[in-house]
């Protein structure tokens, strides 16, 4: 059983968990549309195509957070997608695959997601198209975890085939500021 969070914890700036493919890479492009950023490039990374968005990642990045990757591409988001997408390189991961196979049939975007958010107790935004909905080794998803949670959280599933919309990211700029609110 993790220990009461930090009592800093507050005053620290929330988490973004940040997945890679259907979320920043739409999996179903097909050029302009309503509430979606407008300047997709395509790049080819380890013989995947991947459409990314430098507008969304600058946004992303100038939020008040601390982006911490949670996708398979963890071992080379780096290379691959940041420099790509208009992200920093050198965030940090907060969950990579496990190299075991028989550890993957469970969450394990949740495994990792959840150690580090008992252990700092910060509030945290999570941005994944598939992973909230999948129950962890408790039988709990993402979202039922994090409705039990004393730390503010803000989960978002955006469609895998449009990926992040520019009014899911206003949601995320506007859960932000309630909590910069509810602090002072």
């Amino acid at each position: 059983m993790p220990g009461p969070p930090d009592d800093n914890a507050a005053a620290r700036r929330p988490h973004l968990f940040l997945d890679v493919d259907g979320v920043l890479n739409p999996y179903a492009w097909h050029g302009p549309q309503d509430d979606a950023f407008a300047d997709f490039a395509r790049h080819l990374a380890r013989g995947f195509s991947l459409l990314l968005s430098r507008e969304m990642g600058g946004r992303l990045a100038r939020l008040p957070v601390d982006i911490c990757w949670a996708t398979t591409w963890a071992d080379t988001v780096d290379e691959d997608v940041a420099p790509h997408a208009g992200l920093p390189r050198g965030l940090p991961v907060a969950a990579r695959p496990p190299a075991h196979l028989a550890e993957r049939v469970t969450n394990w975007k949740l495994v990792q997601v959840r150690a580090l958010v008992e252990r700092e107790g910060r509030p945290f935004a999570w941005l994944d198209d598939d992973a909230l909905d999948w129950p962890g080794p408790d039988g709990a998803t993402p979202r039922e975890w994090a409705a039990h949670l004393e730390v503010p959280s803000f989960l978002l599933a955006p469609s895998p085939e449009r990926g992040l919309a520019l009014s899911e990211l206003g949601r995320l700029e506007r859960w932000l500021s309630s909590l910069s609110v509810s602090a002072r």
